[in-house]
């Protein structure tokens, strides 16, 4: 009895072990089924996305291809190739510059063109014909009215070679020359020159070229720079400058043979000391007998030296400047050939914003990385000046007449239109009311001539 009740427990097992088996079978079999479906599922899914993407790649194509045929396309792609990153050529320049100025004439002279006959009435898109047109009688102008940069200006500049022969004779500025950034830089005394030296052989590693083949080689590189400076805060550093070397002294005899021009500049001053005791007077220092604080402390002169500054400039011509100090910075921009026509200048800053536009300099030509670490060290030990004048003026300013500054104004006008500095409030108005620049049309070279309307002559 007991054998048939373990054979009979023994088949019930294998049923239910069989029973077990049959299950795991069937869940696995389901799961396979279930992958299976889910990946026909996304095998499908996926082709069916493929052909929507290749069919909208196809209306793409098809759209792009049409829009490279549309005229509307050609225009616009012309502006946005890898040339638009480089910078304009001159002559992409010069024919923007003339647009912009026969528009700006136009408005000057109050012209309807309406129903006109200008030069695109004639079929003549050119602007140098309708420059032509509108300059056929000369223009008067404001200096510093222009809507042009200071660089487009000089390039249509005209100096009267007779006028100005004076400041003609020394040819173009002296170069400093900088072969491994192909960088030329013109020095312009009293126009940051001494600065400007001193950054391009300190950051640019050049040298200031001496001879004819030196010079001419430093005159081709591909970047030629300048820097110009307002022509009345200039013509008193001009002054500054062209006063204090010389001095009254009766026992040299050299002095005797050549007379100063302007001898009362230099009444009763036998010595540098007899000058400094006008702008540092004796009893205004802490140690009367003490003359090193004379050297940076603002001007105590009396008058005595503002008058003979006034008096200077009512008797200068203006086209005689006996110091290369007193020279005008047009000249010093111009061809060796003196015809008037500007250097190949490629960019033209202004000493107002110095320390900002030779940073801008340096990481055009050396790169982002440009760091002016021996500058920035210099320029502390000086007391944040690097090279030339770091001392007060020594005539007081304050004491010049303002008809004096009319007449400076009057006396340095080639720079005023040339470079389009607009004249100081002081220069408005009053005795030099006429002050203006002229524009007219040369016919034999095809373009525009910018020039003072009056020039400098005895008051």
């Amino acid at each position: 009895m007991v054998a048939i009740q373990q054979q009979h427990n023994n088949k019930n097992g294998r049923t239910s072990r069989l029973n077990c088996s049959t299950a795991k079978r069937l869940f696995i079999g389901v799961l396979i089924l279930a992958s299976a479906l889910l990946w026909v599922s996304i095998v499908l899914a996926v082709r069916l996305e493929g052909q929507n993407d290749s069919q909208s790649n196809r209306f793409i194509q098809q759209r792009v291809i049409e829009l490279e045929k549309s005229p509307e396309f050609i225009r616009s792609s012309a502006l946005h190739t890898k040339e638009e990153q480089k910078q304009p050529s001159r002559l992409e320049q010069s024919n923007a510059g003339d647009d912009m100025l026969a528009k700006w004439i136009v408005e000057q002279r109050g012209i309807n063109n309406n129903g006109g006959n200008t030069a695109a009435d004639n079929g003549q898109s050119s602007s140098t014909s309708s420059l032509s047109n509108l300059l056929s009688t000369p223009l008067k102008f404001t200096p510093g009215s222009l809507p042009l940069t200071q660089l487009f200006t000089l390039q249509h500049c005209h100096v009267n070679a007779e006028i100005y022969k004076n400041h003609l004779k020394g040819g173009p500025g002296q170069l400093s020359y900088s072969k491994k950034y192909n960088l030329s830089y013109i020095l312009i005394p009293k126009s940051g020159s001494s600065t400007g030296r001193y950054m391009m052989k300190t950051e640019f590693d050049a040298v200031e070229p001496r001879g004819h083949k030196a010079t001419k080689e430093a005159m081709k590189a591909d970047n030629i720079i300048a820097f110009v400076r307002e022509p009345l805060s200039r013509f008193y550093s001009q002054y500054d400058e062209a006063y204090n070397p010389y001095y009254i002294d009766p026992n040299n005899p050299q002095q005797q043979l050549n007379a100063h021009p302007f001898p009362f500049l230099y009444e009763n001053f036998q010595s540098y000391h007899d000058y400094e005791d006008i702008f540092c007077p004796p009893s205004t220092r802490k140690n009367p007998t003490n003359r090193r604080e004379c050297l940076y402390r603002p001007t105590r002169e009396d008058g005595t030296l503002a008058k003979r500054l006034d008096r200077f400039v009512k008797e200068y011509d203006g086209r005689t400047p006996y110091d290369v100090h007193l020279i005008l910075q047009v000249p010093k921009l111009l061809s060796k050939t003196s015809d008037g026509t500007s250097l190949k200048i490629t960019e033209l800053y202004n000493t107002t914003n110095a320390e900002h536009d030779w940073q801008f300099i340096a990481k055009k030509h050396i790169g982002q990385h440009a760091q002016f670490t021996k500058t920035t060290e210099d320029a502390k030990k000086s007391g944040g000046v690097i090279e030339g004048r770091s001392f007060p003026r020594r005539f007081d300013k304050s004491l010049v007449k303002k008809e004096t500054e009319r007449r400076i104004c009057l006396l340095a006008l080639l720079d005023y239109c040339c470079l389009n500095f607009p004249l100081p409030s002081s220069c408005v108005g009053g005795e030099q009311e006429g002050l203006s620049c002229t524009m007219d049309y040369d016919d034999e070279r095809g373009q525009v001539r910018v020039q003072p309307a009056v020039f400098p002559d005895v008051a």
